[in-house]
């Protein structure tokens, strides 16, 4: 992971620098799918072509790159997608948002919400459609469950194996980088520091810290990165132990 940084306007979402790979590991879509989102495409075959712009607003970013606040941006992306939310009403919304809010990270804040077809903005005890202001009343997924927040709203932590799990993104810590809560070391050095031996209280005593943090590094970095290891569960016993699960990832439609 880039460890370098830039500039927004809320602290802590312009830090941290992921590639197109690593974020598309960590969101789980086609690295492909997500650079559409970023940078916008232009569908083959269409006389002329026709351009579909980006979710995102870059001015000034370095191709490639994300911050942690793009990557928010994207991991809420996927979840409307996966809800039924056309891309034609994202993008919309992102950009009405951003012109309002005077933010490139619009959907970063907790007030977004969506009923599996269009996009909502909390109003009291409302909604209304961000595409036109009208008020609905409609049942509104929550997909803020494994994302922390601050006192403004705005989205400041991720836990993306949910939130009893030990892994988080935290802007603010080891630059955006997967890390135990606890102890703040990286999953990637937890794990590669198991592979040599493949035993987790090992690790742990060595790092001062909790088997369940080093099993859940080792879950997460085989699960998001891909990463092959020889080491197989051996019994319900373990699965239940060390909060190793099954691999059940699901990709966004594109």
């Amino acid at each position: 992971m880039t460890t370098t940084t830039q500039q927004s306007t809320q602290p802590g979402l312009g830090t941290g620098i992921y590639t197109i790979g690593e974020a598309a590991s960590l969101l789980h879509v086609p690295a492909r799918t997500l650079r559409s989102w970023v940078d916008g495409y232009k569908r083959a075959g269409d006389e002329p072509a026709r351009s579909y712009p980006p979710i995102l607003a870059r001015d000034g970013a370095q191709p490639g790159l994300l911050t942690f606040g793009d990557l928010i941006e994207m991991h809420l992306v996927r979840e409307f997608r996966k809800a039924g939310v056309t891309l034609k009403e994202i993008r919309d919304a992102a950009k009405r948002l951003r012109e309002a809010w005077g933010t490139p990270y619009p959907f970063a804040q907790r007030r977004i919400q969506t009923d599996g077809v269009q996009l909502l903005l909390e109003s009291g005890e409302h909604y209304v459609r961000v595409a036109n202001c009208q008020q609905v009343f409609a049942f509104v997924q929550a997909f803020f469950k494994d994302l922390d927040v601050d006192e403004s709203g705005m989205v400041n932590m991720w836990h993306p194996m949910g939130h009893d799990r030990l892994i988080v993104l935290d802007p603010h810590r080891s630059y955006g980088a997967p890390i135990d809560i606890r102890s703040g070391i990286r999953s990637e050095v937890l794990y590669k520091v198991y592979l040599a031996d493949r035993d987790i209280d090992a690790v742990a005593d060595w790092y001062e810290v909790s088997p369940e943090a080093v099993g859940d590094a080792v879950e997460f970095e085989e699960r998001w990165f891909g990463q092959h290891s020889p080491y197989e569960l051996r019994s319900k016993f373990e699965l239940g132990k060390y909060h190793l699960r099954p691999n059940r990832c699901t990709e966004a439609r594109t």
